[in-house]
């Protein structure tokens, strides 16, 4: 375990994200890279993210009755993407086949070659490899917590493997391929960005110009914040879908006025350019200057000047998705996911996507002058601050610069890593939660750099009967010097959550209830020792020993969290 708080980058780019949390050896490896570069920072951790209170994706909201008391660490936020491994999982089953892949052809965009790259020979087994991997998921858990969606490797710009797995409708046998569309969530972003800076390149925008040269009706604070505030997250503006108001579009389009709404009458978290925070309200903001700007609908201006000189036909803001989104509910059975129009999101995360279209926008950023020029894809890859660009994060290991995203909405979630310096990119589509798309395009990165990876940690579950299950109920509280210890790690009013929880029985079922948050099914493992059933690291164990409960400890990765049973 780790007794330092996150980084501000880790905590940060752990906001950026979605639905479920990577396995526990993953995040010790993160954490563990990040030790050796000594690169440790003081900071407030978010509890709701870290806990899975409020499911962390940079656009979405929390997923009804899933309450994962998780831990996760991202995996560009580590020292590179392929920190020594540490071998902290020692739980290794048999891995299961995966199912057939359901697309092997490669896809080539109609574009001029990209400029030289250094050799890099990838695995010649690397499709079995990654077929052996990403068919482990589920083998201890079930059918939800399968991989459904799709992995893609790109060397120097040609889509060279792309797996499908999976249904794009678990209700029916619909198949994954190259060509099935995805919501990509905040990877939206990276386009977004794009579409700026080419407005910026033609002498239409100024990034040093406050946010009411462009649209003027905004608050006077916009006065303060600047273009480039909004490109690189230094804004200060609260992300809108961390709002507990933000609950519009779900049953019709939503106007751009009642998104504004929502965050730009509150007060700023910082003042502009002082700090770092992910806001989905910064990147909808730029979709309106885009419009202003341009004086045409921002999905009409992207497809016209960015995904139509990339050879990208199938990806666009508002498109139906034809893969479903799901979730997993407190029976752990995937249903699909309620979805929000693509108008509550915008330029922020309303984008639907291909891995074939994204083999193409790799390919495309990698050949200057066809949707920016040299100079200004090197600005974009350029921190700012906190390991974050322009519409990318940005890591640097002995292949060079890694520029990488990730995203989700409801039922979604997906993740892009393109190490700039040897032509490497890989990317995974999920059409569920129930798998961080962060921690396998990790992994498939290690194979396909001729890493070993370990298969997802599935804990074997040990059968309890009723009675033997009514000794952990009970409620508990967070003790007093759990929450002095907690508080210089927590933020205040997310250490709130946790400070009660119940613990209560349902048949032969053990649940565990968080205020607000719903309910979420534990499972024994022995030795008074709980896990939950996501890819989570989280522990609970009752103590003491042989003797009436009287206290539950939460091991989160480098957080314990000890909460004494109240009478």
């Amino acid at each position: 375990m780790h007794d330092e708080p996150r980084t501000d980058a880790e905590r940060r780019a752990l906001a950026a994200f979605t639905a479920a949390e990577p396995p526990p050896d993953f995040a010790d490896r993160v954490l563990a890279a990040v030790a050796a570069e000594g690169q440790r920072e003081p900071g407030h951790v978010p509890l709701g993210r870290l806990f899975g209170l409020g499911w962390p994706r940079l656009a979405g909201v929390a997923a009804a009755g899933v309450v994962a008391v998780a831990v996760a660490a991202v995996a560009a936020a580590s020292a590179g993407w392929m920190p020594a491994w540490t071998g902290l999982s020692r739980h290794v089953p048999e891995v299961m086949p995966a199912e057939p892949a359901r697309d092997d052809a490669p896809v080539t965009a109609a574009l001029p070659p990209g400029p030289p790259t250094p050799a890099l020979a990838l695995p010649a087994d690397l499709a079995d490899r990654v077929d052996a991997y990403v068919g482990a998921f589920g083998r201890n858990y079930g059918d939800a917590f399968k991989f459904h969606g799709v992995v893609g490797v790109v060397k120097d710009g040609e889509l060279v493997l792309t797996r499908g797995y999976g249904r794009a409708d678990i209700e029916r046998d619909s198949p994954i391929d190259a060509d099935t569309k995805f919501k990509i969530g905040s990877l939206t972003q990276t386009f977004t960005a794009v579409a700026v800076l080419q407005l910026r390149d033609r002498g239409l925008v100024d990034l040093d110009a406050p946010v009411r040269k462009y649209i003027p009706d905004y608050p006077a604070l916009g006065n303060r914040i600047t273009v480039r505030h909004l490109l690189t997250h230094t804004s200060g503006i609260p992300s809108y879908t961390d709002a507990a108001v933000f609950a519009v579009g779900h049953t019709r389009a939503v106007a751009a006025a009642d998104v504004r709404a929502i965050f730009q009458d509150i007060e700023l978290e910082f003042a502009p350019g002082t700090d770092f925070d992910l806001s989905n309200s910064g990147y909808f903001m730029l979709g309106l200057l885009v419009e202003q700007v341009a004086r045409q609908p921002f999905a009409d201006y992207l497809r016209e000047n960015v995904l139509a000189p990339a050879g990208m036909k199938n990806s666009g803001v508002g498109l139906a998705a034809t893969a479903l989104g799901h979730e997993f509910d407190e029976n752990e059975v995937l249903v699909p996911a309620a979805q929000r129009h693509p108008s509550a999101y915008g330029a922020a995360a309303g984008m639907v996507s291909t891995a074939a279209d994204l083999a193409r926008w790799d390919r495309a950023l990698r050949t200057p002058g066809l949707v920016l020029a040299q100079k200004s894809l090197d600005e974009m890859t350029t921190v700012v601050r906190d390991e974050y660009g322009m519409g990318w994060f940005v890591r640097t290991d002995a292949t060079g610069p890694i520029a990488w995203h990730p995203g989700g909405v409801e039922g979604y979630n997906a993740t892009i890593a393109r190490f700039l310096g040897d032509g490497v990119t890989v990317f995974v589509l999920a059409n569920t939660e129930a798998v961080d798309t962060r921690a396998i395009a990790y992994d498939v990165a290690q194979i396909a750099h001729g890493g070993d990876v370990a298969p997802p940690r599935e804990y074997d579950e040990i059968r309890l009967s009723s009675a033997q299950l009514g000794r952990y109920v009970g409620t508990f509280a967070l003790t007093e010097t759990s929450h002095k210890q907690l508080k210089g790690l927590v933020e205040d009013g997310e250490l709130l959550a946790i400070e009660q929880v119940r613990v209560f029985r349902t048949g032969d079922r053990l649940w565990m209830n968080v205020p607000e948050h719903g309910d979420k099914w534990m499972h024994f493992m022995g030795d008074d020792r709980f896990f939950f059933k996501d890819p989570s690291a989280t522990i609970a164990e009752f103590g003491p020993p042989g003797a009436p409960v009287a206290h539950l400890t939460l091991q989160s990765g480098e957080l314990r969290f000890i909460l004494k049973k109240k009478e």
